[in-house]
Order: C-alpha cells, then sequence, then structure tokens
C-alpha cells in the first residue's frame, strides 16, 4: 500500500514537470524565441564573434592585408588578378616561390609610378600622420616574406638622427616604402652621400628628399662660438664646423624672433645640402632626364606637418595638384640646365676661395 501511495507521488511529480517543461517551451515560442535563444544580448554577440574570427593566423594575415590594400589603394583587386597575392592566397600556403612572385609584381609596379605621383603619395600620407588618420602599414607575415629577396623603395631621405623625428612614421609608410639615412644635422658627408647615391642608381628611387627640423640640437650647436665647439669631441667638432660653414652664407643674427630664426637656420642647413647634392653629375643626370625629384624638406615638431621647398626637377617644372603650387629654388636650377651657369658658378666659387 505504502509502495503504491509512493509510486503515485512519482508519476504526479514526473507529470508535473512534463507540464512544467511544456509550459515554458510554450512561452518560449510564442515569445519569438527559443529557450536556447533566451541567453543575455552580450553573450550572444560575444558568442557571433568568436564564431566570425579567422579560423588560423594565415587567416589574420590576409584581412589584415587586404584592409590595407583598400584602405591605401581605395579600390578592390579584380578576379583576373595573380592568385599568388596574399589577398587571394586562402588556403594555398605561402611559398617562398609565391613570396617572390609577389616582390617582382611589385617592383615592377613600384617602377611604373612618375617622381610626382610618389611625392604625391608622401605628402598625403604626412597629412594622415599630423591629421591623426595614420594607417601604420605594417606588413603581414606574407608581405614581410616577400621582402625577403628584394626592396624597391621609391623614396630616399635624408634625415636627422633626432629621436622625435621618426621618418616612417612622420610619413606613414611601411617596411620596405623608404630608403632612410639618419644623421646629426641631416648633414652630407662620405658615408651619406655614398647611401644616397646607391639608392639613386640601383635602387632607382624616384625621390631624393632631404629632410632637417624644428628645434635641431645639431644645427644649433653650429651656431655656437668657435672656442665652445673646440671642447666638443674631435669627430663631433669636425661636424658641426663644417655645418657652421653652411650657416655663415645666411645672416641669422640679423632675424630677431627666436622661432623664425630657427626654422631660418634649419632651412639654410637643408638647402646647403640640396645644393652639394646638385654638384654630383650622376644624380643630376637623373634629375634632368625626369626619372627624379630632389626636395627640400622642414618637420614640424609642434605640429607634425612636412613642408616641401628648394625643388630641384627637370626641364619641366610640375605640380602635384592644380591647388598645390611648388616653386622651384631658381637658384639651384640655374646650375644643372645651363652648362655656362655651371662654368660661370665654379668659376665664382674658386674666387670668393
Amino acid at each position: 500500500m505504502e509502495t503504491g501511495s509512493n509510486a503515485a507521488t512519482v508519476a504526479g511529480l514526473v507529470a508535473a514537470g512534463v507540464g512544467l517543461g511544456g509550459a515554458l517551451v510554450f512561452l518560449g515560442f510564442v515569445g519569438g524565441r527559443s529557450i536556447r535563444d533566451s541567453s543575455p544580448p552580450m553573450r550572444r554577440s560575444r558568442r557571433n564573434r568568436r564564431e566570425r574570427q579567422p579560423e588560423s593566423e594565415d587567416d589574420v594575415d590576409v584581412a589584415r592585408s587586404t584592409s590595407r590594400s583598400l584602405g591605401k589603394h581605395g579600390c578592390q583587386r579584380k578576379a583576373g588578378d595573380s592568385i599568388m597575392h596574399p589577398d587571394n592566397s586562402m588556403g594555398l600556403g605561402f611559398s617562398m616561390e609565391q613570396a617572390r612572385s609577389m616582390a617582382d609584381a611589385s617592383q615592377a609596379a613600384a617602377m611604373t609610378r612618375t617622381p610626382a605621383e610618389v611625392l604625391a603619395e608622401l605628402q598625403r600620407g604626412n597629412v594622415r600622420f599630423w591629421t591623426g588618420q595614420a594607417t601604420r602599414p605594417e606588413k603581414s607575415a606574407f608581405e614581410r616574406r616577400a621582402l625577403i629577396s628584394k626592396q624597391f623603395p621609391s623614396v630616399a631621405i635624408l634625415g636627422c638622427s633626432d629621436s622625435r623625428v621618426p621618418v616612417e612614421i612622420v610619413f606613414d609608410q611601411g617596411l620596405g616604402d623608404m630608403f632612410v639615412i639618419r644623421v646629426a644635422g641631416n648633414c652630407l658627408d662620405t658615408t651619406t652621400m655614398a647611401s644616397l647615391q646607391y639608392a639613386v642608381h640601383h635602387l632607382k628611387v624616384k625621390l631624393l628628399v632631404v629632410m632637417g627640423h624644428e628645434g635641431c640640437g645639431a644645427v644649433k650647436a653650429a651656431q655656437l662660438p668657435i672656442d665652445v665647439i673646440d671642447r666638443e669631441p674631435e669627430t663631433l667638432g669636425r661636424l658641426l664646423k663644417g655645418m657652421r660653414q653652411g650657416l655663415d652664407a645666411a645672416d641669422l643674427a640679423r632675424v630677431q624672433d627666436v622661432k623664425a630664426a630657427d626654422r631660418e637656420a634649419v632651412t639654410t642647413n637643408v638647402k646647403t645640402q640640396v645644393e652639394t647634392l646638385t654638384r654630383d653629375a650622376g644624380i643630376m643626370g637623373k634629375v634632368d632626364s625626369g626619372e627624379l625629384i630632389m626636395l627640400g624638406a622642414v618637420y614640424e615638431i609642434s605640429s607634425g606637418i612636412v613642408d616641401f621647398f628648394h625643388e630641384v626637377s627637370g626641364k619641366d617644372a610640375v605640380t602635384v595638384e592644380p591647388a598645390i603650387k611648388r616653386a622651384p629654388s631658381r637658384g639651384v636650377l640655374s646650375r644643372c640646365t645651363s652648362p655656362e651657369m655651371v662654368e660661370h658658378t665654379s668659376a665664382e666659387q674658386k674666387v670668393e676661395a
């Protein structure tokens, strides 16, 4: 009798449970969602994000490369593009053969760009930097592998070693985009001149820039009295005295405003280096043929803006955009366009010496 009572009790509980479960299921579907979907929205969105994540590190690299390519060039690749490009390499693996093929294709594309196009991209990169829109185009694993076999930068820059002037960051460029020489005071000597000659003749860069910057310590030190400079280490003193010779050409003492005097000294130093480069016959041959543009530039630390000036270009001066007028320095151009003027200038320099 007692056993029968227990069995009846159990049966009643089971029936009640089934009834309650059925009611919940019914209420769930009537409410427009199942019990499985009744988890909090935050958890559901997290679960969805996990499901949408790439399945491997290679997928991450491909996604980053694709995003960067779209952002930088503003267009999608066509379906007929090479399958060797990482954008189209999903699941194919990243072999060295594919990396070399990509390097060859990228180099061929870089060689078709004109110096004016390279300059325009450099200016756009600087605008992205100082407006806070920098893309920081770091390379994917595949793109870094493609750079193992060769480099093909389009720009060579002689800049200052100052820690506040990281050239690639200032122009929002990535690995392999720029050939950078950095030395205190962005000065030419045997090593820096040789490096620029290598960039022009072997790497075939389209743009050569000498870039100074606001508040350059080397430029300030070069204006100190000679007896103060003589107390510096021998090699450093020799560098500062060399810079001082170029600065003596400008009457900096007449500039009363401190900031204006600083800018005048920096730009004078840049002009001196550019004019020195105009005496290199090999580099000027590239300029005259239209393969190369030389420019001076000043980076303003306070704003992040790079101001280009003192252009040395071929027979036909160009403008990057109709709204941007870049007046070349006739004093520099006169040396490279007229053999008679070159001889006259050389004669004047000998007399002055």
